[in-house]
C-alpha cells in the first residue's frame, strides 16, 4: 500500500461548496498502474509513525509551496502562502517514513518537503517580467526543459543522462542541501531538479511530474522498493508487490473455492 499525500481545499457539490481532501488522479493512476494499492492521505494530523508502519511506501504530491521558513528561506520576493496543516502532517510523516525506511517518491512540493525535512532550505527565485506586480507566485508557468541527470545516480541509471519533461515554474527551488541530500539533476540555469538520501533504500525528489508523461520507470522503481520493503515486514501481498491484490487475491480465490468444493465432498458423504 502506497500512502499519496493531498490538500484540503474547498470543492463544489451541485449547489454546495464544501471543505475537501483533493489529489489530482493521475498520481493514483500511476501508482496503480505501477502495481500498487493507492491510499490517499488526507492533510489532517496523524500519528506519523504508527501510520508509516502500516505503508510500504509514501508519495509527497505536489501543491502550494512548502514553508521554508522552517530551516531559512533566501527570497527575491514575496512568498505564496503556506499551508500550515499540510505542512504539519508531511514534515512529520517525512521523517517517520524516513525513520522506517519506507521508499519516498517526493515529487514538486514533496522535494521542498523532503528538502526541509532534513534541515535544508528553499530559495524562492526571481519572477520574471510577465510577474512584475504580482503580489506572489500567481499560477504556475509550464514549459518543457531538458534536465541534466548525473550518470552515477539511481535517477541517471533509470532515465539516462538527460530527459526532456514538462516542468512548471514554482518560483520556489532548492538552496541548501538538507542533510544526506545529493543534487543529481539539475536545469541548464543549475537549478537543483532532483535529489536522492544517500544511504536510504529509495528516497528520491523530483522537481518535475513523472506521474503526468506516462513515464513509469521510476513509478516501477519505486514499486520494487517498496515490494521488498513489505516483504521484509511481511505484509498481506508482498510477493504480488507492494499492496499488491493480484498474488493474493488469486491465493484466496484458489482457497476459496478448495473450502467449496470440500465443503460439497463432506456433504456428498453425509447423505449416503
Amino acid at each position: 500500500m502506497i500512502g499519496i499525500t493531498s490538500e484540503m481545499t474547498a470543492a463544489g457539490w451541485g449547489d454546495r461548496v464544501r471543505e475537501a481532501a483533493l489529489l489530482p488522479a493521475s498520481y493514483a493512476w500511476a501508482v496503480q498502474r505501477a502495481g500498487c494499492v493507492p491510499i490517499m492521505l488526507a492533510p489532517v494530523p496523524w500519528h506519523a509513525a504508527s501510520l508509516a508502519a502500516r505503508l510500504d511506501g509514501v508519495l509527497f504530491s505536489g501543491g502550494a509551496a512548502a514553508d521554508g521558513r522552517r530551516s531559512g528561506i533566501r527570497s527575491y520576493g514575496e512568498a505564496g502562502p503556506a499551508d500550515a496543516a499540510r505542512d504539519e502532517a508531511e514534515f512529520a510523516l517525512m521523517c517517520a517514513a524516513i525513520e522506517a525506511g519506507l521508499p519516498v517518491l517526493a515529487i514538486c512540493r514533496g522535494m521542498q518537503v523532503l528538502n526541509v525535512a532534513r534541515g535544508g532550505s528553499l530559495v524562492e527565485r526571481p519572477q520574471g517580467a510577465a510577474d512584475q506586480g504580482r503580489p506572489g507566485p500567481g499560477p504556475a508557468e509550464r514549459s518543457a526543459r531538458t534536465v541534466r541527470i548525473s550518470p552515477d545516480s539511481r535517477l541517471g541509471r533509470l532515465l539516462g543522462p538527460s530527459v526532456t519533461v514538462d516542468t512548471a515554474d514554482r518560483h520556489q527551488g532548492v538552496d541548501r542541501l538538507g542533510h544526506g541530500l545529493t543534487a543529481v539533476a539539475w536545469a541548464d540555469d543549475q537549478a537543483v531538479e532532483a535529489v536522492e538520501l544517500a544511504g536510504h533504500p529509495f528516497t528520491v525528489g523530483m522537481r518535475w511530474h513523472p506521474e503526468e508523461s506516462g513515464d513509469m520507470r521510476v513509478f516501477e522503481e519505486f514499486r520494487a522498493t517498496a515490494a521488498g520493503h513489505a516483504a521484509a515486514r511481511g505484509a498481506p501481498g508482498a510477493a504480488g508487490g507492494a499492496g499488491s491484490t493480484d498474488g493474493a487475491g488469486a491465493g484466496k480465490a484458489e482457497s476459496t473455492r478448495k473450502a467449496r468444493g470440500a465443503r460439497k465432498a463432506r456433504a456428498g458423504t453425509a447423505m449416503t
